[in-house]
């Protein structure tokens, strides 16, 4: 690279900074002074280092550093790679199924979509991927996650999982597949006239999915309603309002966005009134629950509309913003966080963050709620009024997990029917799990018995019968939803909701 160049290059970083304001000459002439050294760096570099390298590959990594050291969800992307994101986003492809996100430098399965490779495969939320194909994961950006994990629809894609509560990692090997989503995957009516929806995604019909399903339940003679956001990952900020709007009514704040610009800064209302604002509901919400799920649930508790029960959510809160750049270039960077109408942050910060914040921004401030004026806390994702946690599945069901899809295949193209589990199936598993040379130790295959016995029937009832029986037979054996169902058989009404909550105080 000639001098020219470089200058060059200097001239056109120093012009980003034309717009730095009076008064901080002091600032402005350190930073010169940092350009200068950039310049005469990649100078030195193209000069005396032992191989030639690209200067604008080198210039590219300098801002993709840049970039990197301010969260885990601001991105620099060359014309190459928006391109690919531009795929991943809008295209067809084959994937496995999971929204991810970091946690401590770590990619974490913030949840699986249902019906999808990773959720056959039994990922939770939670796990943290220590590996892709052998390389660790350790400070891998999303994008290169994605770009690893997603492939042609049919091909294989080994990861080693390190799940909490478990001593050792274990492997998992998926087969990509076109990834088919829906909204609102099942809904159904239970027992004392409740409607029970699951909720999956935040696509562009989740609103539509939503209502109708409220429609048809309540034909059914439903008068209350579980809305279930445990896994959602999230999806469109749109959906997350009107979706809210169903159980508040009409011109209620749902969730503001903050950024250090104030026209930037934005108040999102529902625009439509609804006849089920006043029929009691309940959220069901887990550390899979982020983003769009946890602006729903933030604004349903706010609001004192409903109860929510559950684990506490993920904490997704931030909002990214694309910046169309010369070149084909492109920066997606954190631009703002999500508020809920009390004012309290959503977002959890993460390690690197927190180190880099000032002392008043580390303290997480305490908000009201806007009817009752019950006490809650922002900064940690949304928290449940009623603390219910799914049991912790045992380690030998996590690897196992795979070879029960496999299993209740096989199982299905030799036997014309299925009544339901019984222990004579049981054993046929155990005799598959040995004719595929699975090691495993019997003694914790006993102990696991009632968690392998609910998993296996599930993959049977939806092969015989469809995915809503898989729902059903799920459903049956959950703990948080009977203490769900427990709890909205006593709400009669909002007046009824709000004197459970208020007693919760």
């Amino acid at each position: 690279m000639k001098k020219r160049d470089i200058v060059f290059i200097l001239a056109i970083l120093l012009s980003s900074f034309v717009g730095y304001r009076v008064g901080v000459s002091k600032e402005r002439a350190s930073l010169r002074t940092m350009f200068s050294i950039f310049a005469q760096v990649l100078n030195q570099i193209q000069r005396y280092y032992v191989e030639e390298k690209d200067p604008v590959e080198l210039v590219e990594k300098s801002i993709e550093g840049m970039v990197n050291s301010l969260d885990p969800f601001s991105e620099f992307l060359t014309p190459e790679e928006s391109e690919e994101w531009s795929i991943a986003t809008t295209g067809e492809f084959g994937g496995i199924g999971i929204q991810i996100g970091i946690r401590d430098n770590w990619l974490t399965v913030i949840a699986p979509i249902d019906g999808t490779p990773a959720y056959r495969a039994g990922l939770r939320a939670g796990d943290r991927i220590i590996e892709i194909e052998g390389e660790s994961t350790k400070g891998m950006k999303i994008r290169e996650a994605v770009k690893r994990l997603r492939g042609k629809p049919g091909t294989k894609v080994t990861i080693k999982i390190q799940r909490p509560g478990l001593d050792k990692p274990f492997e998992v090997t998926l087969i990509r597949a076109i990834i088919h989503i829906k909204s609102v995957p099942f809904y159904t009516l239970l027992e004392d006239n409740i409607g029970y929806i699951r909720l999956s995604t935040f696509q562009a019909d989740a609103e539509a999915e939503v209502r109708a399903a409220l429609d048809s339940l309540a034909n059914m003679g439903a008068e209350k309603f579980i809305l279930d956001l445990r896994g959602n990952p999230g999806g469109l900020l749109s959906e997350a309002v009107r979706i809210s709007g169903l159980f508040l009514g009409q011109g209620k704040l749902v969730v503001s966005t903050r950024s250090r610009t104030v026209e930037m800064n934005m108040e999102y209302y529902t625009q439509k009134d609804s006849p089920y604002k006043n029929n009691p509901v309940v959220i069901l919400v887990d550390k899979g629950s982020a983003s769009a799920s946890e602006i729903v649930s933030g604004a349903i508790q706010d609001w004192d509309r409903g109860v929510i029960v559950g684990d506490t959510t993920f904490g997704k809160g931030s909002v990214q913003r694309i910046f169309k750049l010369d070149e084909g270039y492109e920066l997606k960077l954190t631009t703002a966080k999500y508020y809920t109408p009390s004012g309290r942050c959503i977002h959890k910060e993460h390690k690197e963050e927190v180190d880099s914040m000032s002392l008043s921004q580390k303290i997480v401030g305490k908000a009201y709620t806007k009817i009752l004026h019950r006490e809650v806390y922002g900064g940690g994702g949304i928290a449940p009024d009623i603390l219910a946690k799914s049991p912790q599945t045992p380690e030998i069901v996590a690897r196992l997990y795979p070879y029960f899809f496999t299993f209740a295949v096989e199982y299905h193209a030799t036997h014309p029917q299925y009544a339901g589990i019984n222990e004579k199936i049981i054993q046929e598993f155990v005799s598959f799990l040995k004719r595929k040379e699975i090691k495993f130790s019997m003694e914790d295959f006993n102990k696991a018995h009632d968690f392998i016995k609910l998993y296996l029937d599930a993959e049977l009832q939806e092969k015989y019968y469809g995915m809503e029986a898989r729902y059903k037979t799920v459903l049956d054996q959950d703990k948080v939803m009977k203490e769900a169902i427990e709890i909205i058989k006593n709400l009669d009404d909002i007046k009824s909701t709000r004197k459970f909550l208020e007693d919760l105080k």
